[in-house]
């Protein structure tokens, strides 16, 4: 293909997002093989017509939701100018979320997906009124057209990559035509302090498609999760410029629409866990704490080596713990299969949570039960030291609030000021006593 006059073209890579003047097999930034791909773009930019930022700051109050959790991550509310990015797989809620902002505030809501109708239709089996704005569209340029003439303040995209522009060759959700795009929105949102909520494919690594540019340059990172054996959804921050990463929004998904989970402990009965091989863990998730109940299940294996399976847990970390009590309690858990079940709707990913995990195992393994309405959390060393988990004060909380009667935090019992640092053994004995 010839080139134009005033025409430029780079090469993009669509693994880091990176641009080169010529092509390499290879990306000399991510070292990623045959990356790149071609882009062509005007050259039009006029500096002598160019016109200095303006420096004047005003103040901005944020727009509630009404959705208070939702809320709480944002930073109290949708604030004029963010850009927000909610990814999550096909059907998880996207769209359903969307629309529930639109309950409480008037937005414009553009939908590259699917139709208008389809849109009304779902609109309409929420309950929401008649009268929303509605779009559907896919050039980034007549949105914008659409937005400025509206003179709105809150835009709902679904999706971004559905959404092209002319300045760039390649098909819509492809790395140069999101990066462009994504420029355009941010332009457009500072300058004019319009705030976009922008939904996101991912792609079977769980990664939101297109460049990483795309969530470098947002202000704010949402991935949805959920469980497939529960109807909630989770909510969680991974980036925020504006409030606290790892922050969690639970949602129970009905016929209506979503429904928010004010109180953590209706994921669980957290009174009843307990018995063998059964443990109750508070584990912290941004600045909330959530309930999840480890499972633990050990029995003789009729193989050589004993089989690890984990649900909802890294498998690296139930190999460690089994280690770690097979060299100090002498429990010969290399001639067991060990099974693990994390229950609540979210992943073991704290380390507190170790302790939890060790007093389960041991509990299966040896058949004496934990008792119930008591809560276990504690840093487990590999030198046999048990060590106290941090923010004491937010599961102390959390944990009155469950009503629950009992706590084992590491070296720390029942508000205990002293450390414990007796190996696992003597403390076992001591505070968990079922050994």
């Amino acid at each position: 293909m010839q080139k134009k006059k005033h025409e430029k073209i780079s090469y993009l890579c669509a693994e880091c997002g990176d641009t080169f003047p010529k092509w390499f097999g290879q990306c000399p930034s991510c070292k990623s093989w045959n990356s790149l791909s071609e882009s062509r773009f005007e050259n039009t930019e006029n500096f002598e017509k160019t016109t200095p930022v303006k420096t004047q700051i005003q103040s901005v109050s944020a727009i509630p939701t009404g959705l208070s959790q939702f809320d709480t991550i944002l930073g109290g509310g949708i604030l004029p100018g963010a850009v927000i990015l909610i990814g999550g797989e096909p059907g998880i809620g996207k769209s359903t979320l969307l629309l529930e902002i639109m309950r409480n505030i008037n937005a414009v809501y553009v939908t590259g997906e699917e139709s208008l109708a389809q849109v009304k239709s779902r609109a309409t089996r929420l309950g929401l009124k008649d009268g929303i704005d509605l779009i559907q569209g896919n050039s980034i340029s007549a949105i914008l057209h659409y937005i400025r003439e509206k003179k709105a303040n809150v835009v709902l995209l679904d999706s971004i990559q559905t959404t092209f522009t002319d300045n760039r060759t390649g098909f819509a959700g492809s790395p140069t035509q999101i990066r462009e795009v994504t420029q355009k929105i941010l332009e457009f949102a500072k300058e004019h302090q319009v705030a976009f909520i922008i939904a996101g494919h991912i792609t079977k690594d769980g990664q939101i498609a297109g460049p990483k540019l795309l969530e470098h340059a947002v202000d704010t990172v949402i991935y949805f999760e959920q469980n497939p054996t529960t109807r909630y959804r989770f909510l969680r921050a991974v980036k925020n410029r504006f409030g606290a990463t790892g922050d969690v929004a639970i949602f129970e998904m009905t016929a209506s629409g979503f429904k928010e989970v004010k109180n953590a402990d209706s994921l669980l009965p957290v009174q009843e866990i307990g018995g063998i091989g059964s443990c109750l863990f508070p584990q912290l998730e941004g600045t909330r704490v959530l309930p999840l109940e480890i499972q633990v299940l050990v029995t003789p294996t009729g193989f050589a080596n004993g089989r690890r399976i984990g649900e909802n847990i890294e498998l690296s970390r139930i190999h460690l713990i089994a280690a770690i009590l097979e060299k100090f309690c002498a429990l010969k858990l290399s001639q067991c299969d060990i099974f693990v079940r994390v229950n609540g709707g979210t992943q073991l990913v704290e380390p507190a949570g170790d302790l939890a995990l060790l007093a389960s195992m041991a509990s299966s393994y040896l058949e004496k039960p934990l008792a119930k309405s008591r809560a276990i959390a504690g840093q487990v060393s590999l030198t046999g030291e048990i060590r106290t988990p941090g923010a004491l004060d937010e599961r102390r909380r959390a944990l009155k609030q469950w009503k629950i009667l009992n706590a084992v935090w590491g070296g720390f019992k029942n508000g205990e000021n002293t450390l414990s640092t007796e190996i696992f053994v003597t403390h076992l004995e001591r505070e968990l006593k079922f050994l």
